[in-house]
């Protein structure tokens, strides 16, 4: 039970962080925080993207794989509730200038380098143990929303799309929903990408 709370629990203060501060520094610190908070409990994936990799590894298993992702999206609404509440401001979404495929692509692209930062720092067994995972897993994904925040959105996670988009709906009857498929399909493609590529070289 106590991995599921904390999934929760950090995909709550993740959520909440964007939602407060859309603010890249803020939001790759507040990752890194989260993820030492949580690394040695549920190994701190706070993203179904992680989880997907993770049930690919076999690190977790389906059962697992599904709390995981629950708890995830739970996290995420209550955080999107509380942000509505405050601020009024939820929405996640891309660059409406841009095209679907570059906006899909640059989820893609950096979703593929945070899951491989991921695995090399959590499933190479040269670095287990390491004291480094939440700093890299942090910086990474601020780097991700520098590099193309302003085209995708710099979401890599469909919870936190996921999370917006429901009290969106609920409350506004918004238009986040019609976004959503760009950070459900393009994280889990850049995903398993990531596992294919980290597979190649560690069988090498």
């Amino acid at each position: 039970m106590d991995k599921y709370i904390i999934e929760f629990i950090g995909t709550f203060f993740l959520v909440l962080i964007i939602g407060f501060t859309q603010n890249p520094i803020a939001i790759g610190f507040g990752v890194t925080a989260l993820v030492y908070m949580g690394m040695h409990i549920s190994g701190a994936h706070y993203n179904p993207a992680v989880s997907v990799a993770m049930l690919i590894m076999k690190e977790i298993d389906f059962n697992k794989f599904l709390k995981y992702v629950a708890c995830q999206v739970m996290g995420s609404t209550f955080a999107a509730y509380v942000v509505y509440t405050i601020s009024s401001n939820i929405i996640i979404q891309p660059n409406l200038d841009e095209s679907i495929y570059a906006i899909l692509i640059a989820e893609i692209l950096f979703t593929y380098l945070l899951i491989f930062v991921i695995l090399n720092i959590a499933c190479n067994p040269k670095v287990e143990g390491n004291s480094f995972y939440g700093l890299a897993y942090g910086l990474t994904v601020m780097v991700g929303i520098y590099a193309v925040g302003p085209l995708s959105g710099g979401v890599f996670n469909p919870a936190v799309s996921i999370g917006p988009s429901i009290i969106d709906l609920i409350t506004d009857g918004g238009t986040s929903q019609y976004f959503i498929w760009y950070y459900l399909t393009a994280p889990i493609i850049g995903s398993i990408l990531a596992v294919i590529t980290f597979n190649f070289i560690i069988k090498k």
